[in-house]
């Protein structure tokens, strides 16, 4: 263990995360999905501030975050035989990715959409489609996260010791009939380059390294970005994806 002495590093800092709660919502009686894509998205979300993390470096504003967003949504193939759910992502009106899946008869579905670098006043979208109106959705939820935190502004590089604690999986679902299919880790910088990343599930003891840009990298919605993935399951709806994210980061700078 790094012995922290006054005469090397400066005065400690810590950056503290403050994350909401998701905004879920379960309809009563579920809507049969379109068979050819929608001129209007199903779910349709303009960020406010009140949705976004609280991150603060010592009580005050941090110089640098990005902010992320989960969307989850899911539903049934009450069909007799297995369909395609079709997707889009959109962001402020632009398409940032399409996909579809096949979900067996009888099985409910789920889908985990990342959004990287949103902010209050930005309208991400998830729309929707299906191969048989006998597919339908009846669940939507979404939460905002933060990643790539640093105490300087972008393009500083610092020697930093950290320290990363109280880490949560983020964000626990509700309604419906939940089950978390994975949580992730996330991932610590590694030298100055986006290719070498220490993958972290917990807390980080200690972390010694030449830092630039930023700290942590979340794995939903950063290192996975701008795109969904699925999950089906005979039982559980949402059965959804998530990560793990420290909420308190402790820092010293080598002098």
């Amino acid at each position: 263990m790094t012995i922290i002495s006054a005469e090397k590093w400066k005065t400690l800092k810590i950056i503290t995360i403050e994350l909401k709660d998701a905004v879920e919502n379960l309809q009563s009686t579920p809507t049969s999905l379109p068979t050819s894509e929608p001129a209007e998205s199903q779910i349709s979300i303009t960020l406010a501030e009140a949705d976004l993390p609280v991150v603060k470096l010592n009580g005050l504003d941090i110089p640098t975050i990005t902010y992320t967003a989960l969307v989850y949504a899911g539903g049934q193939n009450t069909d007799s035989a297995s369909q395609t759910v079709y997707w889009r992502m959109l962001k402020n009106g632009s398409s940032l990715s399409t996909g579809s899946f096949s979900v067996s008869a009888g099985y409910y579905w789920t889908i985990t959409a990342r959004y990287f670098d949103v902010n209050a006043g930005d309208t991400i979208e998830l729309r929707l489609w299906a191969s048989s109106t006998n597919v339908n959705w009846d669940y939507d939820a979404h939460v905002c996260q933060c990643t790539r935190p640093f105490p300087y502004a972008s393009g500083v590089v610092a020697d930093l010791w950290v320290k990363t604690k109280d880490v949560i999986a983020h964000p626990t679902l509700t309604q419906g009939n939940p089950w978390v299919a994975e949580t992730y880790g996330y991932y610590l910088a590694n030298g100055l380059t986006d290719y070498n990343r220490r993958y972290v599930t917990g807390e980080e003891i200690e972390h010694f390294e030449r830092w630039k840009d930023y700290i942590m990298i979340l794995g939903l919605g950063d290192n996975y970005r701008n795109d969904a993935v699925y999950n089906t399951d005979s039982s559980y709806r949402p059965r959804y994806r998530r990560n793990y994210i420290p909420t308190k980061i402790l820092i010293r700078e080598l002098k």
